[in-house]
Parts: C-alpha cells; sequence; structure tokens
C-alpha cells in the first residue's frame, strides 16, 4: 500500500508540473509560428557570384522586362541592382532588416530561411557580370531542399528522404507511447490477459498513430501554437482513453473497475511528461547535428 502511494504521489507530481506549464503565463512573442526555408546546392554555378530569390506576389506595377540586364560592378552595386530588377514582373524578394542575397559557401550551398517566396525563381549574378534566372518553381516542402544546376537551368527539389523520415517519426512516437503507457500499466497492475493488451493496443492506434500523423505533418510547421494545439489534443486523447480503458479493461477480479479509469489519465500524463524530459531534447540534439555537420 505505501509503494502504491509513493507510485501516485510522483505521478502526481508530474501533473501538477505540466498543470503549472500550461496556466502560468510566459513571455511569448507575436512572430512565433514556424518559419518556411529554402536549402540550394548550386551545380555548375560561376565561382564568384551572388544568390537571391525572386518573387512574383503583387507586382502588377512593376515593368514587363523581358530581357536580363546585366550586373555592371563598374557603375551599381549589387544591392542597386536588385533594387532596380524586374523580369517578366518578378522582382528581388528583398527581407525585412537584411540583405536576402548571398554568396554560396565552400560546398556551393546557400540558405534562405525565415521568410520565403513560394512559388519562387532563383536569381545567381555571377560577379564578372552576367545574370540568370530560372524557371518558376513550386515548392513542395515546408523547409525545401533544393539542386540548382546553373548549366541547365533545372531545379530538383528533394523529399524522398523527408518523407521516410516523416514515417520513420509517426511509427518511433508511437512506439514511445506504448513503452511509456506500458510502464504504467504495469505499475497499476492490471493483468496481463489477452483482453487488456489487444485494448490497450487497439486503443493506442486509434489515437496515438492519427494524432502523431497529424503532429509530424502538420504542427511541426506551427511553432508555439502548435504546442498549445498538441497540449489540447492530448487532453482530448487522455479523456477518450480514461472513457475507454474504463469498460475496455479489466482488473484481476476479472471485470473493468475505476481503476482502469485512473490507468488511462495517470498513463496519458505519464507519456506526455517523457515525452517532454526525454523526446524533446533528443530531436534537438539531431537537428542540430543534421544542420551542423550533416547538412
Amino acid at each position: 500500500m505505501k509503494k502504491k502511494s509513493t507510485v501516485f504521489r510522483i505521478l502526481g507530481s508530474m501533473f501538477l508540473l505540466l498543470f503549472s506549464i500550461c496556466i502560468f503565463p510566459i513571455k511569448a512573442s507575436a512572430d512565433i509560428g514556424a518559419k518556411p526555408s529554402i536549402y540550394i546546392k548550386l551545380v555548375n554555378a560561376p565561382e564568384n557570384c551572388y544568390v537571391a530569390l525572386l518573387d512574383d506576389w503583387n507586382n502588377e506595377d512593376a515593368p514587363y522586362n523581358t530581357e536580363l540586364r546585366d550586373f555592371d560592378p563598374e557603375k551599381e552595386t549589387i544591392d542597386e541592382y536588385l533594387e532596380n530588377f524586374s523580369y517578366e514582373r518578378w522582382t528581388y524578394f528583398a527581407s525585412f532588416w537584411v540583405n536576402n542575397y548571398y554568396k554560396p559557401n565552400e560546398k556551393n550551398e546557400v540558405t534562405f530561411d525565415y521568410d520565403v517566396p513560394d512559388p519562387f525563381r532563383i536569381l545567381v549574378i555571377d560577379e564578372a557580370g552576367p545574370v540568370q534566372v530560372s524557371e518558376v518553381f513550386d515548392r513542395r516542402e515546408f523547409n525545401a531542399s533544393i539542386t540548382y544546376d546553373y548549366a541547365a537551368n533545372t531545379i530538383t527539389e528533394h523529399y524522398v528522404g523527408k518523407s521516410l523520415s516523416r514515417i520513420a517519426q509517426v511509427l518511433g512516437y508511437y512506439l514511445l507511447t506504448l513503452v511509456f503507457e506500458w510502464i504504467v500499466f504495469l505499475l497499476f497492475k492490471l493483468p496481463r490477459n489477452k483482453r487488456n493488451i489487444i485494448s490497450f493496443l487497439v486503443v493506442n492506434a486509434i489515437t496515438n498513430i492519427p494524432y502523431n500523423i497529424f503532429k509530424v505533418y502538420f504542427l511541426s510547421r506551427a511553432g508555439w501554437p502548435g504546442l498549445f494545439i498538441a497540449g489540447f489534443l492530448e487532453i482530448i486523447i487522455m479523456i477518450f482513453e480514461a472513457i475507454v480503458y474504463s469498460f475496455a479493461l479489466v482488473t484481476d477480479k476479472g471485470e473493468p473497475g475505476p481503476r482502469c479509469f485512473f490507468y488511462g489519465i495517470v498513463a496519458n500524463i505519464f507519456s506526455v511528461f517523457m515525452g517532454i524530459v526525454l523526446v524533446i531534447p533528443f530531436y534537438m540534439i539531431v537537428d542540430f547535428i543534421h544542420e551542423t555537420f550533416l547538412h
């Protein structure tokens, strides 16, 4: 009895921690959404060049030039050239506070982030003067990774690996949820019979697989607002699972009982807590390694 009381006190502390995170105000910025990005790998590009993106949004008043004017380094700067650039009413996509054009790094890579146009065109300016504009391209990914072949003037987006990564994330989240909630299942000393195990697996599949698909494919783009949406959905799932478990699971007496309902509540709280403690830092480390060493 004392051991069970200790377990409930620990789980109760976790619940209070999560509750406190939800109710106490935090300092937030108005600009809290996830930001799209475009990573460009240049192939066959000039050795010394600048890369910028073009946008056609709200450019009705821009001159419709069908000929590209070369850059003249003796008469103008890159900023001056871009400020007056117009090609088929596509103009330079400028950021509000920084120059949104870059020289490729030693690996011929350029990354545009925070805000990017869609659709877009790539503008490559050779320091010697020649200028080239790509065809119009609609990116498929929120954080797009593309290769631009300067010689062929073609853009190729790479998303197969990302699709496989998302599938792996959905399955990984589901399996971790099973592990965390199974730990609580054992702590509640519910019978490990066929009925309970099937109910445990089916209920988690019904709730967690669709939720994780939504989380990975959509909420991952929402930034901090996505966390609030995720928290709301977690509460809905917790209530749903607790109600279903209250008649789907059985205790050692062979019939459903209040312990089955409370198991659904505690199991979900524990799963969310472990997700915060373990999973989020893990993915932060993975993203850091990817961006720093593998990108």
